[in-house]
């Protein structure tokens, strides 16, 4: 329904659609006039009816249509709607409008907003449509605000869920504030939590945030409690618990370091960075200690107590959470350190063939300064873990997944953490109970060795790693030689042994044990003191290290021979005759060394006049025995040197007569002496 011409019209079109009418019945009434027609029907424009022509037996149809509605209500709310235009600018300003506490608008009011603001600036135009058209006829135009609030009134909700007033007079005070003021006009003053309004101020924000940041962890009753007392010396208004909470929680992120501390700040509320794992093994290694939640019994002093837990460190290589390398102990110690570094490399070794680095290796900062050497040796790049930030380490989560699958299943599992549900825990009477069965250290320790290796091999993972380190790029693949792993983890007797005729003589754990070297350098060393350091599982080979590191040799273990020909095997030979062949490289050294001298000291002897009269006096011979020849030789030079030197004193003397004689010649040629005669 529509106003042509102020007067009241219904679309001819709308009523045959609703079957209030039929075409022929419309015919009909057309030509007997009974129905006054407003407007013919063309193309794209619909023929109008007036509504006050229509029978009143079709009028309530019409109205039964309208849900009952008055029809002059409907044109009114019809006018505003086709006034109404939807704005990409409007959504976009109440979608990022941001409230005092930084919040957004909820979406329900977003939806509201928006509405109030479209049907606001459709009546705005409606009303400029009509003032325009009041003007052409020379009229001012008289605003009826009661029809336009019923307009609003009657507008579809569910399509326009506005909250604009139904009175006229706050319609229009509305209205007019939306036009001076803009959307945010729209927005109610009291938005935010009312309790808010009770804290207001920088004292008292300032106060309430202390009180809550408090290292002591007051609730908020207490909190309650000591800013009432404040709120009474200066004149505030009270706070509730309510209120408090309200605060708490808007003021959670800056008070929570000082509720919880540095550390958990860092772990709860910084920002985590999300890493993927390696895609190849040895690309990044991770270690750290974990207290076993495994009990075992101690006895000290003629007690028994049952509370102890062992300690593992282990290193997990990140790419399959693979624990490549441990070692178990009392407690964690730098020396518990570098056992699993050491079984690290022994298990590569066992993998591969050959021991190998990590590209990378990550720890915490315990004993840092003492271990960086260890760490440096088994890894081309040492990435310690930043103080206090457990969350970077990848192997605290795996220590809980091997607590839940192979701890928590053995009779002498002591539970999980401290902070964890009680109801999780084990029986406290049964593990009373059972604890003279508790093994002792050594045997906890079998516990841990055996987990250790059957999380290697549990799930096919050393199967998968294998396969990932042959597709495993080789320059990649950093070797570690014997010798470094030795120089890193080798133990050592205690002792510093010089070199004898024999080789070096030491004591290994009780035994004694004999070992040279085939390095044609080692036995210019004869006076150094040698440190050794041998690996327990292979003595076959040990590292000689002088005091500062600065020479280092590998040392084999010396073979023994047989001394009855008889009782000569398999490999003697062979071994004999690295010795003799070892024996004659050292004489010719020798030879050659002191050839190099005499060579050195005959050349010297031509330039030095110390040296001249050297083979007159003594009978030396050269390498080929010779003494007479070299005696000769050196006379014969001499000589030629002498008569050298006369001959070019001579030639120098007869130039310098020769030049006199004919200097004087030139000169009597030149210069006429008869002018000087009288």
């Amino acid at each position: 329904m529509e106003l042509y011409h102020n007067i009241l019209a219904v679309e001819a079109g709308w009523l045959f659609e609703k079957n209030i009418l039929t075409k022929p019945t419309y015919d009909k009434l057309s030509r007997r006039g009974s129905i006054d027609v407003l407007r013919r029907g063309c193309q794209n424009t619909p023929a109008l009816v007036a509504w006050d022509s229509i029978p009143d037996r079709f009028k309530r149809a019409v109205k039964v249509e309208l849900g009952d509605k008055n029809p002059y209500d409907a044109v009114k709310s019809s006018l505003i709607e086709s006034c109404v235009e939807h704005s990409a600018a409007v959504s976009d300003f109440f979608d990022t409008y941001a409230l005092s506490d930084g919040r957004n608008l909820p979406k329900e009011k977003r939806k509201e907003y928006y509405a109030n603001a479209i049907i606001l600036d459709a009546v705005g135009k409606l009303l400029e449509n009509k003032r325009m058209k009041r003007a052409s006829m020379g009229k001012k135009l008289k605003i009826n605000w009661r029809e336009i609030a019923e307009g609003v009134e009657e507008l579809d909700r569910s399509k326009y869920p506005h909250n604009l007033p139904a009175s006229d007079r706050r319609l229009e005070a509305k209205y007019r504030r939306y036009r001076k003021e803009g959307y945010a006009s729209l927005i109610h003053s009291n938005f935010l939590n009312t309790n808010s309004a009770k804290i207001r101020g920088e004292v008292k924000e300032s106060f309430i945030g202390e009180l809550i940041a408090d290292p002591r962890n007051l609730d908020n009753a207490q909190i309650e409690k000591l800013y009432n007392l404040m709120a009474a010396e200066m004149g505030w208004k009270t706070v509730t618990a309510s209120t408090v909470a309200v605060w708490r929680d808007r003021l959670d992120l800056v008070t929570y370091a000082g509720r919880r501390g540095s550390t958990a700040l860092s772990n709860v509320k910084s920002m985590q960075v999300k890493r993927r794992k390696p895609s190849f093994p040895l690309y990044y290694w991770t270690m750290d200690g974990w207290d076993v939640e495994l009990l075992y019994q101690a006895t000290s002093g003629g007690t028994t107590t049952y509370h102890n837990r062992p300690t593992v460190v282990v290193v997990l290589d990140a790419c399959l959470k693979y624990p490549v390398g441990y070692a178990v102990g009392t407690h964690e110690t730098p020396e518990l350190i570098q056992q699993a570094l050491r079984n690290a490399a022994q298990h590569t070794a066992e993998l591969f063939g050959k021991m190998y680095r990590t590209q990378q290796l990550q720890s915490d900062r315990y004993s840092l300064k003492k271990l960086t050497p260890y760490y440096a040796g088994m890894a081309d790049k040492v990435t310690p873990a930043r103080a206090k930030n457990a969350k970077s380490k990848i192997v605290e989560p795996y220590f809980g997944s091997i607590n839940k699958w192979y701890c928590q299943l053995l009779p002498n599992w002591s539970g999980f953490g401290i902070t964890s549900d009680r109801e999780k825990q084990p029986n406290v009477e049964f593990l009373n109970r059972y604890k003279s069965a508790f093994p002792d250290f050594a045997g906890v320790c079998r516990q841990v060795e055996m987990i250790m290796e059957r999380e290697r091999t549990s799930d096919g993972k050393q199967e998968r790693l294998l396969q990932l380190w042959a597709q495993m790029p080789e320059e990649h693949k950093i070797e570690l030689s014997y010798e470094n792993y030795l120089l890193l983890f080798g133990e050592t007797t205690g002792n510093r042994n010089r070199l004898e005729g024999n080789g070096l003589n030491i004591t290994v754990r009780g035994m004694k044990r004999h070992y040279d070297c085939f390095d044609l350098t080692f036995r210019e060393h004869a006076s150094t003191d040698w440190e050794i350091r041998y690996d327990p599982a292979d003595l076959s080979k040990v590292l000689a290290v002088n005091g500062d590191e600065s020479r280092r040799y590998m040392l084999e273990e010396k073979y023994v021979q047989p001394m009855a020909l008889r009782e000569r095997g398999e490999g003697d030979s062979e071994q004999l005759q690295r010795v003799r062949e070892y024996n004659r490289a050292l004489e010719q050294k020798i030879i050659d060394y002191r050839a190099g001298n005499a060579t050195i000291l005959q050349n010297a002897a031509l330039e030095l006049p110390e040296f001249r009269d050297t083979l007159e006096k003594l009978l030396i011979t050269d390498s080929a025995g010779q003494h007479k020849d070299n005696r000769n030789r050196e006379r014969m030079l001499r000589q030629a040197e002498e008569l050298k030197a006369k001959a070019e004193a001579e030639a120098k003397e007869e130039e310098k007569t020769d030049f006199r004689a004919e200097r004087m010649n030139y000169i009597r040629g030149k210069v006429d002496l008869s002018q000087f005669v009288d």
